[in-house]
């Protein structure tokens, strides 16, 4: 068996693609953080198999394979899905095989780039816990997101790198059954289902993006989502219009309260400080935040908006906070 030092505890199973890469068919690992190796003796990694990493193993009767061991100095490990957190995929791998995820119910991100074009149908069954998704790409470059997000109906906070930062909202489809002739009436329920529309051959419009709020703030129960959907967009707007900007800023100033209300019970102090400086928060939104930042015990979310406080009451009023 090759062995090689690296970052990781793994044990692989690959093989020589047609393309002439590598194809990497199973990898067994206990790590939480795991960086699946980019080459192996200097070929590039090109496919990531099918139950890749799943709590599973697929059959490889037949294949022409080879084991490699990546150790940064541990023991050999028995396989845990349940323990990766993250995940960084090849840099040059073209394809993620079906259900190469299914069952990592804890893996809460996924790191790629721009060279994978395709994303296997099941790839992400039973990732209850995945939140983020970090894209090495353009924004205005094709990319597998659409194929990605078509396998998660969770919400999902996507960063094509520093060039722009995106929620994709979660939404339930359900079949219902309307006759004795099982007849089905399809039903979406959850605002996320109209941003995974937004997409021209694998490139993110923009601005059918920036659209969807607008349905979405019309909404009362999705005041949470259209506010986090906002405050992104405004952080990192790129190819974000004027039009767009004055939509978000309006949501933030309606429903910007409830955001910083959550921000400061988190002690999420960058958010609060980026929320305060778009001036959408009125004296009492940030007396308010104040209380819940003193309730929750945050005291540097508190030293933060205290200044703020002091800036928006009204004259005469004097308010103090004890931790």
């Amino acid at each position: 068996m090759r062995v090689i030092e690296g970052e990781n505890e793994l044990r692989l199973t690959c093989s020589r693609s047609a393309s002439g890469g590598i194809a990497l068919w199973r990898c067994e690992t206990q790590d939480d953080i795991v960086r699946l190796p980019d080459e192996i003796d200097g070929v590039p990694v090109t496919e990531v198999g099918a139950y890749v990493l799943s709590e599973r193993a697929s059959d490889l009767t037949g294949k022409d394979t080879f084991a490699v061991r990546i150790t940064c100095g541990g023991t050999e490990p028995k396989h845990n899905a349940a323990a990766i957190r993250t995940v960084t995929l090849p840099k040059d791998a073209k394809s993620v095989g079906s259900y190469a995820f299914y069952n990592c119910r804890n893996l809460e991100r996924i790191e790629l780039t721009d060279s994978v074009s395709e994303f296997g149908g099941g790839a992400l069954m039973n990732c209850m816990s995945l939140r983020e998704v970090i894209l090495h790409a353009a924004p205005s470059a094709p990319t597998c997101l659409p194929r990605l997000l078509g396998e998660y109906a969770g919400e999902l906070d996507v960063r094509f790198d520093e060039h722009a930062r995106l929620l994709f909202p979660e939404y339930v489809e359900e079949l219902e059954d309307l006759s004795p002739a099982h007849i089905f009436q399809r039903r979406i329920h959850g605002a996320g289902y109209s941003y995974r529309q937004c997409f021209d051959s694998g490139v993110l419009n923009f601005r059918q993006y920036d659209a969807a709020p607008e349905r979405t703030a019309r909404a009362a129960r999705f005041f949470s989502v259209a506010a986090r959907v906002a405050v992104r967009r405004l952080a990192v707007p790129f190819a974000l219009s004027d039009a767009a900007k004055a939509d978000y800023l309006a949501v933030l100033r309606t429903h910007g309260g409830n955001l910083a209300q959550s921000c400061a019970k988190a002690g999420e102090t960058a958010a609060l400080t980026f929320l305060l400086s778009l001036g959408v928060l009125s004296a009492a939104d940030v007396d308010a935040v104040c209380t819940s930042a003193r309730e929750a015990e945050q005291t540097a979310a508190l030293s933060v908006l205290l200044s703020a406080a002091g800036k928006t009451q009204s004259k005469g009023r004097a308010k103090s906070f004890e931790l």
